[in-house]
């Protein structure tokens, strides 16, 4: 998967998530400058990244996230191995 894919899908996911973002305040998203970004909205992440992508995270780890950024770099990793 080339990168500007993740990141398109990432991005979009991010919007469907919190509404009122567009692509690139979703790139900038951080726990930080998203009010939105709680404990439901993580679970609604990691729903919505692991239908997206077919790949499963433990809720530990996503409860972790903290960044669009961090999550971008996970779902690399993944994806690579």
């Amino acid at each position: 998967m080339q990168p500007s894919d993740l990141e398109g899908r990432l991005s979009g996911i991010f919007c469907a998530a919190f509404a009122g973002l567009n692509g690139d305040q979703a790139r900038l998203a951080t726990r930080d400058t998203v009010s939105a970004w709680d404990s439901i909205a993580i679970m609604n992440l990691l729903a919505l990244i692991e239908e997206e992508f077919g790949l499963t995270f433990e809720l530990e780890e996503a409860a972790e996230w903290t960044s669009y950024e961090q999550i971008r770099m996970a779902l690399s990793k993944r994806l690579e191995g």
